[in-house]
């Protein structure tokens, strides 16, 4: 059998003695290979020809039941929940930071599983969150055997908690443009909190893909600086490149050095190989640390004034 399963079948059989060896031998390694061959989720419903084993396994530490009748094994993790959910209710919408998860974001800040159905959920469950809603069919993704929310709609869901980076990060990564997030905010007209999704979408309209590009964008357009480009992609000798700001008429590229990001000897090195194929093909680069358009914002805006002759 797999390393994987003989170490699960080791591990459940001494709790299991008063069955015998062999017996217990035999009933923890059917509950191993269904649990392989069903995804790591095991609906009592289904098995009702076991279920006095599910049951014992589950007293017993070896099975967990993240929720009512749904067994998985022990400290399962944020797919298997999700798949935990879907048996629990079937045709849910694994919604937030879940959806994110599976399909766009694997380092989201997450704490619990969001999931919609279209009635009332009585009872709370750890690590889950239920709620009564219909997500337009159009904005589902029938993937990785689950019902998730289209990344658009994730991205929504996390404006309210993480505010504008969750949008900043979406972006960066290519899963959604500005315009799927404006149509998915139309979809759905009367969710509590749109109006800050809405406020927060404006904001975004020059497309940041961080936070201190989002307050260079700002700076610029409160000066009444025009001509700007942003993540603007600039191809030399047959390789491209991306330029936070752009001025393309002036040449002028300001680059927006957040510590996050560019805080490895590698990151370090790549962004000077960068300037300087920019520089050497006929740009002026203006580099910034992040912080300090936050420390001095009006020399930010003064050094660039200066260099596009605004």
């Amino acid at each position: 059998m797999p390393h994987w399963r003989s170490v699960f079948v080791n591990f459940c059989i001494d709790p299991l003695t008063k069955l015998g060896r062999k017996s217990a031998f035999k009933g923890m390694e059917r509950l191993a290979e269904l649990l392989a061959h069903e995804n790591g989720v095991l609906p009592r419903r289904d098995h009702h020809n076991i279920r006095h084993l599910l049951d014992s396994a589950r007293r017993k530490g070896l099975l967990a039941a993240p929720l009512p009748g749904i067994y998985t094994a022990p400290d399962p993790d944020w797919h298997t929940r999700m798949r935990a959910a879907a048996a629990f209710r079937p045709g849910c919408v694994i919604t937030g930071a879940a959806a994110a998860l599976a399909l766009w974001w694997p380092e989201v800040p997450i704490t619990f599983v969001s999931a919609t159905v279209p009635y009332e959920v009585h009872g709370t469950y750890a690590r889950y969150q239920w709620q009564r809603r219909r997500v337009p069919a159009d904005l589902i993704d029938d993937s990785h055997g689950l019902r998730l929310a289209s990344p658009a709609v994730s991205v929504l869901d996390l404006l309210p908690t993480l505010g504008a980076t969750v949008i900043d990060e979406a972006l960066r990564r290519r899963a959604v443009t500005l315009a799927a997030l404006w149509a998915a905010l139309r979809a759905e007209p009367r969710r509590p909190g749109n109006r800050l999704r809405g406020a927060l979408l404006t904001d975004s309209r020059d497309e940041p893909w961080s936070e201190a590009e989002r307050v260079a964008h700002r700076l610029l357009r409160q000066a009444g600086l025009v001509g700007w480009r942003t993540n603007h992609r600039i191809v030399i000798d047959g390789v491209g490149y991306f330029a936070d700001i752009a001025f393309t008429a002036e040449r002028v590229i300001i680059e927006i050095d957040g510590f996050t990001h560019h805080g490895t000897r590698q990151a370090f090195a790549d962004d000077r190989w960068r300037y300087s194929r920019f520089a050497a093909h006929g740009w002026r680069v203006l580099p910034f640390a992040a912080s300090s358009l936050d420390d001095d914002p009006e020399a930010f805006v003064a050094l660039v004034r200066r260099a596009v002759g605004q």
